[in-house]
């Protein structure tokens, strides 16, 4: 389902004058019979996407729910997997595993250091959290 930006085909950093133009656009566009453009979009989704953008606080709502949407998307783990299933390359001082889809996941010690648990594949969407224990160096 397209975002209200992507109905209007403005960025999310628009300014509500240039929302407003593009919707002035896009209903002419959709009504006039020599102007119509053959575009999927319907003028409900038009109107509905202006309604939300062009309030400020029912933007600021908006724009909230859709970066929630987006960090639950990203964060959208396919499985956990020990440390101790990766192949270890001393060359890159990193850990990899092969991905369904014939990619890899990969992860180094200085992200695991660095508290990086969640690893995505270089070759699709999917992603990964390495499960592992921090040894302490003993002082001597």
């Amino acid at each position: 389902m397209p975002t209200y930006y992507e109905v209007l085909g403005v960025s999310e950093t628009a300014s509500t004058e240039f929302i407003k133009q593009r919707f002035h656009q896009l209903i002419l566009e959709q009504h006039h019979p020599d102007k119509s453009s053959g575009n999927d979009t319907t003028a409900q989704q038009v109107l509905k996407a202006w309604d939300i953008l062009r309030n400020p606080e029912n933007r600021k709502k908006y724009d909230i729910e859709l970066e929630s949407q987006r960090n639950k998307q990203d964060l959208a783990i396919g499985a956990e997997v020990d440390l101790d299933d990766m192949e270890y390359s001393e060359k890159d001082q990193s850990f990899s595993l092969e991905c369904r889809c014939s990619g890899t996941y990969r992860i180094t010690e200085n992200d695991l250091e660095n508290d990086i648990d969640i690893v995505g594949c270089n070759n699709c969407s999917l992603k990964i959290r390495v499960l592992y224990e921090v040894l302490e160096e003993e002082e001597s």
